[in-house]
């Protein structure tokens, strides 16, 4: 079987729908003389059985691949999937290559169907007597013809195989105007797909996040400023007035939209990365500085320019408020920054001052709590905890003081144990004295050894008595002997007893016993 010619931008599944429109075949019957069996599913943008069509209609199985299908799209956005991708594609498995094109792992998606404009419906009509799907309207996610500003109508597929004869696009149907945006979005992706068609290449993250940075979207520490970049972002998509938003972020806070998507650990939707890009297209460049240089000052960790900046502002007699709105800072930062530098502040109430500042280091320093200290001067834990930051290595010095203060009192908790319980063995006092144990045993384990008892060693007592074993079997050994004819050796007469191997693994333990045996002058054992 021959497939008819493809038209320009004509899909596979276009031209499988044709050849059962005008031979007038079942599409079970077309399936077979194709592929060998009746029973397959046909995608409409990820036809799988290039090289079946190929054989048959003598084209290159890439030239079909790359200009009649979309599979050069998924795999220029996946490319560690592109092997996978071609490989199915070619073969008769449908499921495989959208499994291998991700369809099925994506979180955005939309309900499969085939997308036509009626405008181009009536061109082709008009110029080769019949319509077809054209592939840039297949594009997952783009809602706009390219070539007349229409939005595309969805056309639902029939039942698998998703065949059918006359499943062309309608050329009555009535044409809607679509936003300016989405038009030239449209005319984006369509560019897009015709570069990545006739060039080979794949998608380079680091170019994206490149141009991030070059725009003002991350740190100086290469970090994303995501409420910026979140915002900025869903306010241009919604100027493209979708009429539906499966694609989209859902709002201004739809962080994980673009986190996954600049991640680059995680496998996205070819839209979303067109959507980026085109995005990214239509920032102006004067734009690129802008972001950057307004929110370098309101970064949450200000490098060493801006903190000289602050304390020679509240060197010059300015108000923690008007520091504040000055550089962007909060007037907790400046307080504390006012302190390390030794700078004096007027704040209101006034019982912060340098008198009561030296009291408190001074209690900190002996190691009072500072719930205590700060009930004794009638301020706030937050002061407290403040003036204690402020004073260079304080506060390794208290949890020094803390862990002192731990291992004493464990320590004397082992210690009044041992002498309540002299006689007490170790498991007894990691039972009586568990959580001292086992800090102990983490943070001073020599010391704890040393303290706790010396182990002692177990004890074997024996579950048999083997003087009452011997008289007994001294009495069972004559009997046999007496009764039994020629010689016999310890092996068959402990088989007589019951095959226990006690006359020959334990007979220096039956002395009574060995002692007949050895009048009767049996046979010696093997053993």
């Amino acid at each position: 079987m021959r497939l008819p010619l493809a038209f320009s931008d004509e899909t596979l599944f276009s031209r499988f729908v044709r050849q059962i429109t005008v031979h007038g075949v079942k599409e079970e019957v077309f399936l077979y003389e194709l592929f060998q069996k009746s029973r397959t599913s046909i995608h409409p943008y990820l036809t799988a059985g290039i090289k079946r069509v190929s054989l048959t209609s003598g084209e290159s199985e890439t030239k079909i691949f790359n200009e009649q299908t979309l599979g050069g799209l998924f795999s220029y956005f996946l490319p560690d999937y592109a092997k996978s991708i071609y490989s199915t594609m070619l073969s008769n498995d449908c499921n495989a290559a959208v499994r291998a094109c991700q369809l099925t792992n994506f979180k955005e998606s939309e309900t499969l169907s085939i997308k036509y404009c009626p405008l181009c419906a009536q061109n082709d009509i008009e110029q080769n007597g019949v319509s077809y799907w054209h592939r840039v309207h297949q594009i997952p996610g783009i809602e706009v013809c390219p070539h007349h500003q229409v939005w595309l109508i969805h056309q639902a597929l029939p039942e698998r195989p998703h065949l059918k004869s006359g499943l062309l696009p309608r050329s009555d149907s009535t044409p809607h105007q679509s936003s300016l945006l989405a038009f030239h979005f449209a005319q984006y992706a369509q560019a897009f797909l015709d570069k990545i068609t006739y060039t080979e290449g794949s998608f380079n993250q680091k170019e994206l996040i490149s141009q991030l940075k070059a725009l003002g979207y991350t740190t100086e520490k290469n970090r994303f400023r995501r409420k910026k970049l979140t915002s900025d972002f869903y306010q241009f998509v919604t100027d493209l007035q979708y009429p539906f938003s499966k694609f989209l972020p859902r709002s201004e806070e739809d962080y994980k939209y673009l986190s996954y998507l600049l991640s680059g650990q995680v496998s996205q939707h070819p839209f979303k990365y067109l959507l980026t890009a085109f995005w990214l297209s239509r920032i102006p460049k004067t734009h690129s500085e802008e972001p950057y240089s307004e929110l370098k000052n309101t970064s949450s960790r200000p490098n060493k320019q801006l903190k000289e900046k602050c304390a020679q502002l509240l060197r010059q007699g300015n108000s923690l408020a008007k520091v504040s709105r000055m550089t962007g800072k909060s007037r907790c930062f400046l307080k504390l920054l006012a302190m390390q530098e030794n700078i004096p502040i007027n704040t209101k109430p006034y019982l912060l001052n340098n008198m009561t500042r030296m009291n408190i280091i001074a209690m900190a320093r002996k190691g009072f709590h500072r719930r205590t200290i700060a009930h004794h001067f009638q301020i706030s834990m937050g002061s407290v905890e403040q003036i204690i930051s402020s004073v260079k290595g304080l506060v390794n010095e208290r949890k020094r003081y803390k862990l002192e203060s731990k291992a004493r009192r464990y320590k004397a908790q082992i210690l009044r144990a041992l002498q309540q319980h002299p006689n007490t063995i170790k498991q007894e006092i990691k039972q009586l004295c568990y959580a001292a144990f086992h800090w102990l045993y983490i943070h001073d384990k020599k010391w704890l050894n040393n303290a706790l008892p010396t182990p002692t060693k177990p004890q074997h007592y024996s579950s048999v008595n083997w003087k009452e074993r011997d008289l007994e079997l001294a009495s069972k050994v004559n009997d046999l002997v007496l009764n039994y004819s020629g010689l016999i050796s310890l092996s068959q007469l402990d088989k007589k007893l019951g095959g226990h191997g006690w006359l020959i693994k334990m007979k220096h333990k039956l002395p009574l016993t060995m002692k007949i045996i050895q009048n009767f002058k049996t046979t010696p054992s093997k053993y």
